[in-house]
């Protein structure tokens, strides 16, 4: 079996890559977030339009079935709207500490590798990685549950208008 000499452990390079991966998941998810953001608002001006178009005559209204789940559609839109927001709010970003990193400039040997220094290193690596990833796992949950009840909207307001135009059929 071929020894590997890399210094940095076997699994140095890959653990090095993963933050990089990792902050482009947090900048895709807020992406994502904007984008639900946009289509929900979208989607309340359609419901809204709707509701104008078919109460524009004095003599109609809204069958009362209709009217609660429209008020539905929009509270979901709103409560997507609202998830898509909080993905993109401020959130204290993992990062490695500058004073971990100062103190180890005050050591005598600071320069000299040995496996101590890279298992510190490692270890400085891994456990920003794994910061990251919480911070994006909360993020993508938020976002499921923000496209679920946007999803859960735009079929609310599709029954409201079967409920409203059968009549008319």
């Amino acid at each position: 079996m071929k020894e590997n000499n890399n210094p940095g452990g076997r699994y140095l390079s890959l653990l090095l890559d993963q933050p990089t991966d990792e902050r482009a998941k947090k900048g895709a998810l807020e992406q994502r977030g904007i984008a639900i953001i946009s289509t929900s608002g979208t989607l309340v001006a359609i419901v809204l339009g709707f509701v104008a178009l078919a109460t524009r005559s004095q003599s109609y209204t809204l069958p009362p079935t209709a009217v609660l789940l429209l008020v539905l559609a929009l509270a979901g839109l709103v409560a997507a709207s609202a998830g898509g927001l909080l993905i993109n709010m401020p959130a204290r970003t993992p990062i490695i500490d500058a004073g971990e990193l100062a103190e180890v400039a005050e050591q005598a040997d600071w320069n000299r590798v040995n496996p101590d220094s890279l298992r510190a290193e490692y270890r400085i690596q891994a456990k920003l990685l794994i910061e990251l990833r919480k911070v994006n796992r909360v993020r993508a949950r938020l976002l499921i549950f923000a496209l679920l009840v946007e999803v859960l909207a735009l079929g609310l307001m599709a029954a409201s208008v079967t409920l409203v135009l059968r009549p008319l059929l």
